[in-house]
């Protein structure tokens, strides 16, 4: 037998740091249980000891895991297991010969008649040569020893070294410290003085720094305006680009159905709005199909009145004078109108189209129609519906393209007319307001109506018109 020079194998990651233990096993004692069954001397992992050959160390590491199998047993939700190896001493070192992971973190039976067995096998192999296994134990209690008091005189001589050290540094400090006393009174004066030049320096660089800071704000808003007007002039550029555009696909569509004939009209009001009592403005589209089989789209802007009688209709017929739209102010361009309050409009106007038509007030008959001027006509109207007779006039305005007319719309005042002669008359609103939705009925009475002026047909409206 001999002796060999072993170290005590550190606990692998993951490992609870308080859970780990290991043992020089020299005997078990059958009156305990688990780790308290087994005798022997506790080591620290990492450490470096003599030891005879055939010596057996317990490691036990425990380690904390989700417990899987439910709440069983009383259980919480984490559960502490342990992972136990025998270790045994031989001539590279120590060596694993037996190892069990348990689910729970003390020393089961088996573990304990293991070691029993081993130890039974290690007596047996010391009772054949009783002196020579003393001698080891001896031997190997004295390195022990000798290397255990190595260590503690070199740390008792690190200690010592340090001790001397902090005391050399307290005396260099001490005289600093005396130095410094001394030059105090020096040291102020050249600190005055260097404090004094100090603040004459920051206050030159501040002046330097405003009027630097003042010559690069006067510089950045220059680059500012410049770019809003850069800016500006892209954007008027870019306009003008597309309302040349779409002023091209009106012509072209103008010139594409002029002499065509209107076969059938389908009519969409868009918006309206009262401008008076009895009187409404109506912003209406009409997709018109020609004769050549090609349908084109029609924007107008009608201001319907209601009368009481046919007398009164006829006077205002006869002495209706056309209204105007309110001028622009100075400064606002004729076009386009603002970008948002037209994506507003138009999204009404889509969702409008979508509604079910509302129900006609009765069949309408054009008695009477003359031109007004500048794409404007006069329109006397019979309705013939389940509440009787009404009469209205309709001003009607047909507008090359629909940022006109939606421009007509906004801006659309009340119409003026000139009393009859001899004849005092004082308007009053019938029993229910009504307004023509149908032009069907209208271009059987004149079908002279649809030649309003073309625009662009529906198909082209979405991808050239931009309001």
């Amino acid at each position: 037998m001999s002796i060999v020079t072993v170290t005590i194998p550190e606990p692998p990651d993951g490992t609870d740091a308080q859970g780990h233990w290991r043992k020089v096993v020299t005997g078990i004692n059958p009156a305990q249980r688990g780790g308290h069954a087994v005798l022997g001397d506790f080591v620290r992992p990492g450490e470096r000891m003599t030891v005879p050959l055939g010596t057996l160390v317990l490691v036990v590491d425990k380690t904390v895991r989700e417990n899987t199998s439910g709440m069983r047993l009383g259980r919480g939700r984490f559960v502490r297991c342990a992972t136990v190896r025998i270790l045994k001493a031989r001539t590279r070192g120590l060596a694993e010969i037996w190892s069990r992971d348990y689910e729970n973190d003390w020393i089961y039976p088996s573990t304990i008649k293991r070691l029993m067995a081993l130890l039974r096998k290690q007596q047996e192999r010391f009772a054949r040569n009783p002196e020579r296994a003393e001698r080891d134990r001896q031997d190997a209690h004295e390195r022990n020893v000798r290397r255990t008091t190595a260590e503690r005189n070199a740390r008792q001589k690190v200690r010592e070294q340090t001790a001397r050290q902090e005391q050399r540094h307290a005396d260099k400090e001490l005289r600093e410290r005396n130095a410094l006393v001394a030059k105090q009174s020096l040291a102020a004066r050249r600190k005055a003085a260097r404090e004094k030049a100090a603040m004459e320096k920051k206050a030159l660089a501040r002046a330097a720094a405003a009027e630097r800071k003042a010559a690069r704000r006067e510089a950045t808003a220059a680059q500012r305006l410049a770019a809003a007007a850069a800016h500006r002039d892209a954007t008027q550029a870019r306009r003008h680009a597309e309302y040349a555009y779409e002023e091209f696909w009106h012509a072209a569509e103008a010139a594409r159905v002029q002499g065509l004939e209107t076969v059938e009209r389908v009519t969409v009001r868009l918006a309206h709005r009262i401008l008076a009592r009895g009187v409404r403005l109506l912003f209406l589209e009409h997709l018109d199909s020609l004769s050549d089989g090609t349908t084109t789209v029609r924007w107008t802007t009608e201001a319907v009145t209601t009368h009481a009688d046919a007398q009164t209709a006829r006077d205002a017929y006869r002495y209706h004078t056309p209204s105007a739209p309110r001028p622009r102010p100075a400064d606002t361009p004729e076009r386009p109108s603002t970008a948002a309050a037209n994506a507003r409009f138009w999204r009404a106007a889509e969702a409008a189209r979508t509604r079910s038509a509302e129900p006609a007030a009765g069949p309408a008959v054009r008695r009477a129609a003359r031109n007004l001027g500048r794409g404007g006509r006069l329109h006397l109207l019979e309705h013939t519906g389940i509440d009787g007779t009404l009469w209205t006039t309709e001003e009607v305005t047909t507008h090359t393209d629909p940022q006109t007319a939606l421009d007509s719309y906004r801006r659309h005042t009340r119409p003026a007319g000139k009393p009859g002669p001899g004849r005092t008359r004082k308007q009053r609103p019938g029993p229910a307001e009504h307004e023509s939705t149908s032009s069907q009925g209208a271009e059987a009475a004149d079908p002279e109506s649809s030649a309003d002026k073309p625009l662009i047909p529906a198909q082209a409206r979405a991808s050239s018109v931009r309001i």
